[in-house]
């Protein structure tokens, strides 16, 4: 990974914990979704399929997220955008 690479997607991992301490609005989760979307591109290479999970019971979120699909959990759960900021305090 070049360093410019490295320079842009800490630039994007920062933009994204930024909206993920805001409260979990609708117009914060698509902040964090649209972060996650830019810090995915510029992160993850091609080929790579990595999985969040959780393994809480009595949750409205999938337990199994791919990466992939993270922002439209971010965009349409309030739950789901609570944990991920945890994940990234």
């Amino acid at each position: 990974m070049s360093i410019w690479m490295v320079v842009m997607a800490n630039a994007e991992w920062e933009e994204l914990k930024e909206a993920l301490k805001k409260p979990a609005t609708p117009e914060a989760r698509k902040a964090a979704a649209d972060a996650f979307k830019k810090y995915r591109v510029v992160q993850l290479r091609k080929g790579s399929r990595p999985t969040l999970v959780s393994l809480g019971l009595k949750k409205t979120y999938p337990h199994a997220v791919p990466v992939d699909k993270i922002p439209d959990e971010l965009a349409k759960n309030p739950e789901f955008f609570k944990l991920m900021g945890r994940i990234v305090k």
